[in-house]
C-alpha cells in the first residue's frame, strides 16, 4: 500500500468523487498539492473547474445524538445501531469494511460500476488497471478503490442532501463513519453541476492509458438528457445499447501530457470504439472486486438517480428559505398572513424549483437509449423486485430499456425518504403539477413524450402505491 500519513486520509477522502468521475483542479493533486505519484503500468493490455461558493461550514456532526424522531441519512441511522450493539460490521482481509456495510445498508452488489479516471485525490491508487467501485442503492452511494484506507460513503440526509463519509478501513477498534464538509463541497457544492446544493455528480472524460484526465467528452454532468453516445468515458461499461455506441472503456493511447490541442484530438478520437464490452476479461484483475461486471443498466439509473437527488436537495433548500424569509417578513412588517399561508413571492419561489423537480421525475428531455439495451451483472432484475407495486403488477422500478428507461416515466425516488422529507408545501406542490399533467389538463409539449397511456398508467400507479397524491393534493 502506497502509504498517506494518517492526518491527511480524511481531506484526501472529502475531495474523493461520492458518486462518479469529475474533472476538477483540486481532484487532480496529490496532498500537499503537487501531482501524484505515477504507478508502473501492469503488463495488462488496457484496452472545467467550479469555484467553490462560501457558505456556512456546518459543525461536526453528532450522529449517535439528537432527537430521535427526526430523519437521519443512512449512514447516522447505521452508526447508531453499531453504537448501540445491534450490529457489528466484519473485516475483510481484501476489501475491508465493503462487504459488511453493503450489506448493512442493503446495497446491492449488482449495481457495481468501475471508474478508470485518475479523478479524485486518491490518483496514485486509481488506474485502468485498478479501478475505483461505485455501488449504490436509492439513498446512500460507496466508494471502494483497492488498498485504500478509507472507504468513501455519500447519503442523502433528508433535511440537508447529500452528506459525505469516510470510514477508515481498519480493524483495529470499533468502525466508526467520519463526516466530511468543506474539502467535498468544493467539488459537490457547485453551482452549474449540482445547482448549488451539495450533491452528486457524474461526468464523462477521455483519458490517457494511465487514466489521467485529457478533456472533458462533453459539458457539465451526465443526465438522461447526455447522449448515449457521449456518456461513461473514464468508465467501463458492460453491457450493450444495440443500436448506439457509447464512450465506455475507452481509452487514448497517449499521455495526457502530449496532447497540445485537446480539444481537437477529442474531435478526431473514436470514444465508441470499445462500446458493447460483456465482460471486463484481459483489461484487469477483476479478482478483487465483488463483481466483474460495470452494469450499463445500473449506469443508466445512475444518471437519473444522482440529478434527481440534486432537484429535490435543492427543493427542499429553496421551499426553507423562501418559508423562513416569509416569516421573517411577516413579523418585521407586522402583515397579517395571506388566507392561503402564503405571500406571492413565496409561492412563486416554491413553483419555480418543485416545476425543475417535477420535469426531472418525469424524464423530461430524456434521450432514446438506442436500444433494446442489455445489462450483465443482474442489476435489472434485482433493481426491479424492489417495488411497491400496484393491484396490476406495475411499478415505477420497471424497465422499458428500448427508447428509454423505465416504463412507466416518473421517478422512483417519489417514494424515498428524501422525498417524504420535502415540506408538506412542496411535496403538495409536486402533486398538484403531477395531477395536472397525467390528467392532461397541462398541455405543455414538453411533456409529449408522455402518451394517453403512460398518463394513464402512472396516475393509477401513484394512486395505490402513494397514497399522498390523494390525500395531500389541492386539485
Amino acid at each position: 500500500m502506497s502509504g498517506w500519513a494518517s492526518d491527511r486520509v480524511g481531506s484526501a477522502a472529502a475531495l474523493a468523487l461520492a458518486v462518479s468521475s469529475v474533472l476538477a483542479v483540486a481532484c487532480a493533486t496529490a496532498p500537499g498539492g503537487g501531482p501524484a505519484a505515477t504507478p508502473a503500468e501492469p503488463p495488462v493490455q488496457a484496452v472545467s473547474t467550479q469555484a467553490p461558493r462560501a457558505r456556512r461550514v456546518p459543525p461536526p456532526v453528532q450522529i449517535t445524538e439528537g432527537d430521535p424522531d427526526s430523519p437521519i441519512d443512512p449512514i447516522a441511522r447505521l452508526q447508531k445501531r453499531l453504537d448501540a450493539g445491534e450490529l457489528t460490521l466484519e473485516y475483510d482481509s481484501i476489501r475491508g469494511y465493503l462487504p459488511s456495510v453493503l450489506a448493512a445498508l442493503d446495497v446491492p452488489l449488482e449495481s457495481q460500476g468501475l471508474v478508470f479516471s485518475r479523478t479524485s485525490l486518491q490518483t496514485d491508487r486509481i488506474a485502468p488497471w485498478t479501478p475505483r467501485a461505485l455501488y449504490f442503492n436509492d439513498d446512500v452511494y460507496i466508494g471502494w478503490v483497492q488498498e485504500s484506507p478509507i472507504l468513501e460513503i455519500a447519503s442523502v440526509d433528508p433535511d440537508e442532501g447529500g452528506y459525505f463519509y469516510t470510514l477508515p478501513q481498519n480493524p483495529e477498534g470499533a468502525p466508526r463513519f467520519k463526516r466530511e464538509t468543506t474539502a467535498c463541497l468544493m467539488c459537490h457544492e457547485s453551482k452549474t453541476v449540482t445547482g448549488g446544493v451539495p450533491g452528486f455528480i457524474l461526468l464523462s472524460v477521455l483519458t490517457d492509458r494511465h487514466g489521467y484526465v485529457i478533456t472533458n467528452v462533453h459539458e457539465g454532468p451526465t443526465t438522461e438528457r447526455t447522449p448515449i453516445a457521449e456518456r461513461w468515458g473514464g468508465w467501463y461499461v458492460t453491457g450493450s445499447a444495440a443500436a448506439t455506441d457509447h464512450s465506455g472503456n475507452t481509452m487514448a493511447p497517449v499521455l495526457s501530457h502530449e496532447v497540445s490541442d485537446r480539444a481537437r484530438y477529442l474531435a478526431e478520437f473514436d470514444m465508441t470504439a470499445d462500446a458493447h464490452a460483456t465482460d471486463l476479461e484481459g483489461r484487469f484483475d477483476t479478482s478483487p472486486y465483488l463483481t466483474p461486471h460495470s452494469d450499463i443498466v445500473a449506469l443508466l439509473v445512475l444518471a437519473h438517480q444522482a440529478r434527481v437527488h440534486n432537484l429535490i436537495t435543492l427543493a427542499a433548500q429553496e421551499a426553507g428559505a423562501a418559508l423562513r424569509e416569509q416569516e421573517f417578513v411577516l413579523r418585521s412588517s407586522g402583515q397579517e398572513p395571506p388566507a392561503d399561508g402564503f405571500l406571492p413571492i413565496t409561492r412563486v419561489r416554491i413553483d419555480g424549483v418543485v416545476e425543475r423537480l417535477v420535469r426531472g421525475m418525469l424524464f423530461v428531455g430524456e434521450v432514446d437509449v438506442g436500444g433494446p439495451v442489455t445489462g450483465t451483472s443482474g442489476f435489472a432484475e434485482q433493481f426491479q423486485t424492489r417495488g411497491p407495486r400496484d393491484a396490476r403488477g406495475r411499478s415505477l422500478r420497471d424497465f422499458d430499456l428500448e427508447h428509454r428507461v423505465f416504463r412507466y416515466p416518473l421517478s422512483f425516488l417519489i417514494y424515498s425518504d428524501a422525498f417524504k422529507a420535502l415540506p408538506e408545501l412542496v411535496r403538495r406542490t409536486v402533486y398538484d403539477r403531477l395531477d395536472a399533467i397525467l390528467s392532461g389538463r397541462d398541455t405543455d409539449p414538453d411533456f409529449a413524450h408522455l402518451s394517453a397511456e403512460d398518463r394513464a398508467a402512472i396516475q393509477e400507479i401513484l394512486t395505490e402505491t402513494q397514497p399522498e397524491f390523494l390525500t395531500l393534493r389541492t386539485q
